[in-house]
């Protein structure tokens, strides 16, 4: 059986996207294919190569543990599941490690609960495997990831996987963090004109890895949604705890 590299697991509430409120189980993965804030940051913190801003979980991501399926749960956890919270696979980048994700949802379906739902949150850089395409209990919150991020766009907009996505069983979402007009006109430009996205699946959530800032981009981006018709997240664990991870 395939083993995961898990960084941290933990019980609480969907706070993005349009499953906000939910009460889930989050399975955050080790590891990712980019680095947001720009190569460097992970070094010293600082801001490199354009970035804007910095991945609020690379401190947890960069660490993790392989483990067994059944090592990865506590009981917590497991009751949350039979009790219908949704499993969210995070990272870091979760397709990253698909096989292990397998035998992973394999384990909580076969132990746990057969009905359980999947949400895995990606950059959309890495095709699933047609596991994960071609069941409607995985919801993916494809959040791609813009120029502000400190990436380069060969490396982040991958148009065929966004389109895998859109043509999936389950309802899949697009969720852009915006913070100012030029993330728009990035949007716009590349997700929206050349990739063609279904407006019906574009979620628009403000940036800010705390309250002072989540509330400072709020009104831009609600009248941005108003505006094109598109729908509209906050950061809810930001709201609440002006936390950003393990809550």
């Amino acid at each position: 059986m395939k083993t995961l590299a898990v960084s941290e697991v933990f019980y609480s509430i969907q706070g993005e996207g349009k499953t906000t409120g939910i009460p889930s189980v989050f399975v955050r993965l080790a590891g990712c294919n980019l680095m947001c804030g720009g190569m460097g940051t992970q070094f010293d913190g600082e801001l490199h190569n354009g970035a804007e801003w910095r991945c609020d979980s690379i401190e947890v991501w960069m660490k993790g543990k392989s483990k067994k399926p059944e090592e990865i749960l506590d009981k917590e956890c497991i009751n949350a599941i039979k009790h219908g919270a949704h499993v969210i696979l995070t990272g870091g980048e979760p397709m990253m490690q698909q096989k292990g994700l397998e035998s992973f949802c394999e384990y909580i379906r076969e132990e746990i609960d057969p009905f359980v739902f999947f949400e895995i949150e990606t950059n959309g850089t890495i095709m699933p495997s047609d596991y994960f395409l071609n069941d409607n209990h995985f919801l993916f919150n494809c959040s791609p990831k813009l120029a502000t991020s400190g990436n380069n766009l060969e490396a982040t907009y991958k148009p065929e996987v966004l389109k895998a996505m859109q043509n999936a069983e389950a309802d899949n979402i697009y969720k852009f963090v915006v913070s100012n007009e030029k993330d728009w006109e990035e949007i716009k430009k590349y997700y929206i004109d050349m990739a063609e996205l279904d407006g019906s699946k574009i979620w628009l959530m403000p940036a800010g890895e705390n309250q002072e800032l989540l509330n400072k981009n709020k009104e831009f981006v609600v009248e941005l949604a108003k505006k094109n018709y598109y729908q509209f997240c906050s950061r809810l664990h930001i709201d609440v705890w002006n936390k950003k991870t393990g809550v």
